[in-house]
């Protein structure tokens, strides 16, 4: 027997990864949260018939800390800077010059805290558009700092596209990643003596299940066969201490039944490693044993030991189990694709659509297949049910039909395995197409969907199986 009030090393190994990984998250957020913040402003007007406009530009650092190497740069696509002026500083002004006649760009050493600059320009329109300028832009203005950047315009920045390598930060993917391991970690910390009293259910419920199919399938052979000379494996029945098993067999004439037809097995198992023994004899064991295991079978009424308080928490954990990892999936293959892929295959150019389509398709059916066998596998121990009349019982299972794990391969990469991002091909930009998030839910749904079809539906019709109790 095992000591139980042993404690498990797993809650407190992963508190302490948990712990130690949510230290690194909360360093790495404060040191962002107390970096600098440079507020860009900037006011205008025209004058003279709209062909000169004047423009007021704000910066003020109004974040936790001080910005050092501050660059910042007023650039006016459409017009040429006629005039410019500096009404007021915190700061000493390192550098002012005109890169070109649209084109502005001051320096400073640092810009402390609740420290501003305030810059006025004058510009005339252009005659003629160089090629390539953003017209719509009046002004874009920028400022750089070994702390950051930010960038101000009167009309949306050209779209970024999430191809575009380093548009997600390194430090962001680490954060990102280290938030959810640590929520992981913590989850397995708070769940685990539920787990484990759930177990013991689960268990429970799986040892009947077991018991009827290993009586069912000792009785067919010694029907089909009364010298067979087979060894039957009593570990199912001595998986279990005896009170752990009244406990589940509360009638005492149907626990004897089991008890004796066990006894009498290990008996004949007993009997078969001392001598060799006669087909007369063998006979006689093997009869004996159909005897009991046929009686026991016939007149235990099964119905009444399946455990049926928890099924509905089975099931609902059943059903969040296969949720979580349809979001798992969809996370790996989606979410995480544009955090870490996307860029890489943009940069090196390794991966054309149909690779990453096929290389997709067999990690989604692979990931699928597992995850819904673990899960079929689970509802097996209370999915199970047994007719009215005791005489047949209704249950899942991969291993009784043929090449039910063949199958249930097949309908993973069938169902799951199909990525469903490259139809929306043309809709992954970031931060201004709202299609694009519709686009996502909808597929995170559809995701959802068929894992629920993978791990309920097909299991229901195709991996059902009956086994004759009478």
């Amino acid at each position: 027997m095992v000591d139980n009030s042993r404690p498990s090393l797993l809650p407190i190994i992963t508190s302490v990864i948990g712990s130690g990984l949510l230290l690194f998250v909360l360093n790495n957020t404060a040191a962002d949260i107390n970096l600098p913040h440079i507020y860009l402003q900037v006011n205008s007007f025209s004058i003279k018939g709209d062909k000169q406009i004047k423009f007021q530009t704000v910066a003020i650092n109004d974040g936790r800390s001080i910005a050092t190497h501050v660059r910042l740069t007023l650039y006016y696509p459409s017009s040429n800077i006629t005039n410019s002026t500096i009404p007021f500083s915190n700061e000493n002004i390192t550098s002012l010059k005109y890169e070109n006649p649209s084109t502005l760009v001051i320096e400073l050493q640092r810009l402390s805290m609740e420290a501003s600059i305030i810059i006025n320009t004058t510009t005339i329109k252009k005659n003629a558009v160089v090629n390539g300028s953003p017209v719509n832009n009046l002004y874009v203005v920028s400022v750089a700092s070994d702390q950051g950047t930010s960038t101000i315009s009167d009309s949306p920045l050209p779209t970024i596209k999430i191809e575009d390598a380093g548009i997600i930060p390194f430090k962001l993917r680490l954060i990102i990643v280290a938030s959810i391991l640590a929520t992981i970690c913590f989850l397995i910390v708070l769940s685990y003596k539920r787990i484990k009293n759930y177990k013991s259910q689960i268990n429970r419920s799986q040892f009947v299940f077991d018991i009827i199919k290993q009586m069912i399938s000792v009785r067919e052979k010694f029907k089909n066969n009364i010298h067979v000379t087979d060894i039957f494996p009593l570990s199912i029945w001595d998986s279990m201490d005896d009170e752990g098993k009244r406990q589940i067999f509360t009638d005492h004439r149907d626990y004897n039944l089991i008890s004796k037809f066990y006894s009498k097995l290990r008996q004949r198992d007993s009997d078969f490693s001392k001598e060799e023994i006669n087909d007369d004899i063998l006979k006689n064991l093997n009869q004996v044993c159909l005897n009991l295991v046929d009686y026991a079978l016939k007149n235990i009424i099964w119905k009444k030991y399946r455990i049926t308080s928890h099924k509905r928490l089975h099931f609902i954990i059943s059903i969040n189990a296969t949720l979580i990892s349809a979001l798992v999936i969809f996370f790996i293959f989606e979410v995480l694709r544009i955090i870490f892929f996307l860029q890489f295959q943009s940069m090196l150019g390794l991966f054309n659509n149909t690779t990453y389509y096929i290389f997709t398709l067999v990690s989604r059916g692979l990931v699928s297949f597992f995850i819904a066998r673990e899960i079929i596998i689970y509802q097996s121990s209370y999915t199970y049910d047994i007719s009215d009349n005791n005489d047949t019982i209704y249950y899942t299972s991969l291993s009784s039909i043929r090449h039910g794990s063949i199958k249930l391969f097949v309908f993973s990469f069938l169902i799951m395995g199909i990525p469903l991002f490259l139809t929306g091909s043309q809709l992954h930009l970031v931060g201004r197409s709202d299609i694009a998030y519709q686009f996502f839910i909808a597929i995170l749904l559809i995701d959802l969907l068929r894992m629920l079809i993978l791990s309920f539906i097909i299991p229901k019709y195709i991996f059902k199986n009956t086994l004759n109790i009478k």
